[in-house]
């Protein structure tokens, strides 16, 4: 969902030393059981206020072009080249103000599905055959891989806690 905090999210982890696969959009390889995700763009793009809340000042990081306001974060150093497997999906819900945000809990698998068909890229390019694979696809990917729901806090200072609740989630469902 556009403005939910995906690039700022994975700006942050890069800054914690983790390689960056994609920011935005994927693509996924369909393997049968199990989903590869390919590489996307080595950049993220990030407003300004992102790049405060990240850095400290808005001018740390290159605006993309002289006449737009986003900012380019060069992840050559920090960026994943080849494909790996799909083995969370982790939806940023709306921010929210409240004493438990940043939190990360179960997504129910009919509102996981609305949330990824929602999110899909091309949708309004398909044809209704092209519309049932892809309905088809996503609920396959909804029967392999697990569907978190991610609650940011409002407040951009608790983006490290966002990565570390992340972090703490992934590890302890899928790292035993």
């Amino acid at each position: 969902m556009a403005g939910s905090g995906k690039s700022t999210t994975a700006a942050a982890f890069s800054d914690r030393g983790y390689n960056v696969l994609a920011e935005d959009v994927v693509t996924l390889d369909d393997c049968g059981d199990r989903f590869l995700v390919r590489p996307g763009y080595p950049c993220i793009r990030l407003w300004p206020a992102s790049v405060k809340a990240l850095y400290g000042s808005e001018s740390h990081l290159p605006k993309l072009t002289p006449n737009w306001d986003k900012c380019y974060l060069d992840l050559k150093e920090q960026f994943h080249t080849d494909p790996l497997p799909l083995a969370a999906i982790y939806h940023l819900g709306e921010r929210r103000h409240d004493t438990k945000a940043p939190f990360v809990e179960s997504l129910d698998r009919s509102e996981g599905l609305l949330s990824l068909i929602a999110n899909t890229y091309a949708t309004k390019l398909m044809d209704k055959q092209m519309r049932a694979r892809e309905f088809e696809l996503l609920t396959r990917v909804l029967n392999n891989v697990p569907l978190r729901r991610v609650t940011p806090h409002g407040d951009p200072a608790r983006i490290p806690e966002l990565c570390d609740r992340i972090l703490n989630d992934f590890n302890h469902r899928f790292h035993g």
